[in-house]
């Protein structure tokens, strides 16, 4: 069996990641909230922070409004080009730390993607970013795992089977709590006739908390105005599963 890190391989398994993505059913359960902070933005010019495989960038287009959807990974911006191509969605690679660009109307940071960066000061310097490139009355939509839940404070292990193309393919997914981080590997064990090969990831994630976010929001000038425990709406509490943070940018006066 061949053994991969994503380092080596990272660009051919974007259909492995798509696959766990949730498709269909995840825009079902997040998209009523992404819809409604579209129509409270003041415009329909949106950005999507590291966007993976372009999941939500093709949502907002299909929803009206014009997409930078940008992602640090070639290969998940090659993947989403080609299979989520969009008149309204332009895709590049590009770091979140260093954005530039704009003005938007409504930035977005889903997918626990907040959690990959490596300090305090690239979470700074993401809200600062954000704050500049937005209009007066631009939002900023994040989420991540609200990692106070009890849930959250054990080692967690999921295995889904999925077919991708000619490919049967078993993700083991485990996260593991360590002080303020968790441990992230993702293990893709991959068939095809007679072949079987395996691509391992693996990441730190921090755990970012509620305070840290509005801190990071309050220093980049935004004002936070909306704290979620789901897509659903339901406010946020320790047991939640996700935060989800809304912050505007104040309109001029």
């Amino acid at each position: 069996m061949e053994i991969q890190t994503s380092a080596q391989r990272f660009g051919n398994v974007a259909a492995y990641y798509d696959a766990l993505a949730g498709g269909r059913k995840r825009l079902d359960r997040e998209g009523p909230l992404l819809t409604e902070c579209l129509r409270r933005a003041p415009g329909r010019r949106v950005v999507d922070l590291a966007c993976g495989t372009g999941l939500h960038a093709l949502f907002m287009a299909e929803s009206g409004a014009e997409v930078i959807a940008l992602d640090m990974s070639a290969g998940m911006i090659a993947y989403a080009r080609a299979n989520r191509p969009h008149p309204s969605v332009a895709y590049g690679v590009g770091d979140m730390r260093c954005l530039g660009g704009g003005p938007w109307d409504l930035a977005l940071c889903l997918g626990n993607s907040l959690s990959l960066l490596p300090a305090v000061e690239d979470l700074s310097r993401v809200f600062q970013g954000v704050a500049s490139a937005l209009v007066p009355g631009g939002l900023f939509l994040m989420q991540l795992l609200n990692y106070s839940a009890p849930s959250a404070k054990e080692p967690r292990h999921r295995v889904e089977r999925h077919r991708v193309g000619c490919e049967d393919v078993v993700a083991v997914k485990s996260l593991v709590p360590d002080g303020g981080h968790t441990l992230l590997s993702i293990v893709f064990h991959i068939a095809c006739e007679s072949h079987i090969r395996a691509i391992a990831d693996t990441a730190v994630l921090w755990h970012w908390s509620s305070a840290d976010l509005r801190e990071a929001a309050e220093s980049a000038g935004l004002c936070v105005t909306a704290e979620y425990g789901a897509f659903d709406r339901a406010p946020f509490e320790s047991s939640s599963s996700d935060l989800i943070v809304v912050a505007e940018k104040p309109r001029v006066a």
